[in-house]
Order: structure tokens, then sequence, then C-alpha cells
């Protein structure tokens, strides 16, 4: 599963994200064309999901676990 696949599972649809989140839908989308969350959102997400998203899954690239 991708990050977007994690994202989707956990919210439903990437508008219903971008709603929560406070953002326009094609930020979202453009996340996903870029292939990677922004930093700056990663907290919001964690809040949203209730700690059931973390960094290492949301941004495996800066975050991996050795």
């Amino acid at each position: 599963m991708n990050e977007f696949d994690l994202l989707k599972a956990e919210f439903g649809t990437l508008q219903k994200l971008a709603k929560l989140m406070g953002v326009r839908e094609t930020a979202v989308y453009n996340w996903k064309a870029r292939g990677q969350i922004p930093i700056k959102n990663l907290k919001k997400l964690r809040e949203l999901s209730q700690g059931r998203l973390t960094n290492e899954m949301l941004r495996p690239d800066l975050f991996k676990k050795d």
C-alpha cells in the first residue's frame, strides 16, 4: 500500500481529506501527482487520523525505521 492508498483507507476519498485539511482538492491531487505528501501537512494528518497514520507511513523516504 502506498501513502495515498493509506490516506484513502483512512479518510474514504481524497476529496473528503481535502475538506478535513481545509485545502482545495487540487492541492491533495497535486501531492499525489508529485508522489509525496508535503512535510508541513504531516502533523495535521497524524492528528486527523488520531495517530493511526505515522510519519513513517506517510513519508517513508524521510522517516525510515532501521
